[in-house]
């Protein structure tokens, strides 16, 4: 049976608000005047991480961001706004 990736609830051209959520999993450094401070953006690319062979667990988004920067986050991280 072949596994099929997870249906990504948010489309490439979306405007989402993003708040970084989950430091400890996937960033390896954070400034904490940023903590608790959410960004806006517009979602440029969907992307899966993989964690073991072809099974995938996560959906990333990849974001650019109203300061001019991509960023990356997972799905629990970013909320639509239109």
């Amino acid at each position: 049976m072949e596994y099929e990736p997870p249906k990504p609830r948010y489309q490439v051209g979306d405007f989402v608000k993003c708040w970084y959520t989950l430091y400890q999993y996937y960033y390896y450094y954070m400034d904490e005047e940023e903590d608790n401070q959410p960004v806006y953006g517009i979602i440029v690319e969907v992307d899966y991480a993989k964690y073991e062979s072809d099974w995938f667990t996560d959906i990333l988004y990849v974001v650019f961001c109203t300061d001019g920067m991509y960023r990356f986050f997972v799905e629990q991280e970013v909320w639509k706004i239109a």
